[in-house]
């Protein structure tokens, strides 16, 4: 879909601002990993609501713009924009400036520069230098804005890739919080195709998958990100990546427990979104009966202090699920049910009573 054809983008951009990642510093980008807190390892409540249709599709259009530049000069030595992608890139641009403006925490502030840098190298290329056109005005600053036009095209390369690895890092995230996950992670391999040097981009791309249910293509890719963030020396991240992996672990034990034959009758639902007010959430692990309802909701985490058990609750609270499990480690025992009784009110049950609940 065109651009021009989308809906005024200066009323969709204000749609990202919540959402998106800090602005990404694109000087001594190489020498440090992507900042963790755009992708929490730990979920918490916050609002993952989609997107409006018109929002991701203007989202959707700009990370495929990006990609047909990339697709043109995958060694970036030399920029390759058409005249139909200036086009696209001028109208973009006037849109960024008007909703982004100079505010540097704008999730789109790094594709604001991008732009900015595509639009010059074509203008470079294609439209005569002032010292061409009135060489008698430019007698005096010519040979400084040549020198200046050759230092700028010497670094457009570097520059460009960190610029594309930044804005394509930013949409996936967009698109992850905006529930297109296939999409998110289109632009997370667009990233790690540019520079697979970013723990924190294979740590996104593994919670977008874990989103689909590809748990082993999760842990595949968080693996990935602990040898990388061990290697530069992030050992706060190389933690919480180490956490998530257990996590990912009792997950997958909560699988294997409920897919055993006597809960065949029972469907099971991953990252199930939930409201809880005006704010969405996914919880963990759903257990469905045949007619869909909700019979027990399981989040699988590792302790976290007295409070640990409060998402669960609020999760039954809002959807009026009979049963909680809160589920710490792999091994079932050391897991605790509880009973909704309504009313904010919870009580303790043993897994077995659970059971025997569950499947008279």
């Amino acid at each position: 879909m065109m651009f021009t054809e989308m809906p005024t983008p200066k009323d969709i951009l204000s749609t990202f601002a919540p959402f998106g990642p800090p602005v990404l510093s694109l000087h001594g980008l190489p020498e440090q990993a992507l900042p963790v807190a755009t992708q929490p390892l730990t979920k918490v409540l916050v609002d993952v609501t989609p997107y409006p249709e018109s929002a991701t599709q203007w989202l959707t259009s700009l990370l495929d713009l990006f990609t047909g530049v990339v697709n043109r000069n995958e060694d970036l030595s030399r920029v390759v924009v058409t005249e139909t992608e200036y086009q696209q890139l001028t109208g973009i641009l006037d849109d960024l400036i008007y909703s982004v403006g100079e505010d540097e925490s704008h999730p789109l502030s790094a594709t604001m520069t991008l732009v900015g840098v595509l639009i010059k190298a074509y203008e470079d290329q294609h439209f005569p230098k002032l010292a061409d056109l009135f060489p008698e005005m430019t007698k005096e600053t010519s040979d400084k804005t040549i020198s200046e036009d050759r230092k700028f095209l010497a670094n457009v390369p570097g520059q460009i890739e960190t610029d594309f690895v930044s804005v394509f890092f930013s949409i996936g995230c967009l698109l992850w919080r905006g529930g297109k996950i296939e999409r998110a992670i289109s632009a997370y391999n667009s990233a790690i195709h540019l520079n697979p040097d970013y723990a924190g981009i294979y740590a996104s791309r593994g919670e977008a998958k874990s989103s689909l249910n590809d748990l082993m293509g999760a842990k595949t890719d968080l693996q990935q990100a602990l040898k990388l963030a061990e290697k530069q020396g992030e050992d706060d991240f190389s933690t919480a990546i180490k956490d998530r992996l257990q996590e990912f672990d009792v997950v997958e034990a909560v699988i294997a427990y409920f897919s055993e034959p006597r809960f065949t009758k029972f469907s099971i639902l991953r990252e199930c979104r939930i409201q809880i007010g005006p704010l969405h959430s996914r919880a963990d692990i759903v257990l469905r009966d045949a007619q869909g309802n909700f019979i027990a909701i399981t989040e699988c985490k590792l302790p976290g202090g007295p409070s640990y058990a409060k998402p669960l609750q609020s999760f039954l609270c809002a959807t009026d699920t009979p049963f909680g499990i809160f589920a710490s480690s792999t091994n079932r025992d050391s897991w605790v049910f509880y009973e909704n009784l309504r009313h904010n009110r919870f009580q303790r049950i043993e897994r077995l009573d659970f059971e025997k609940r569950v499947l008279a």
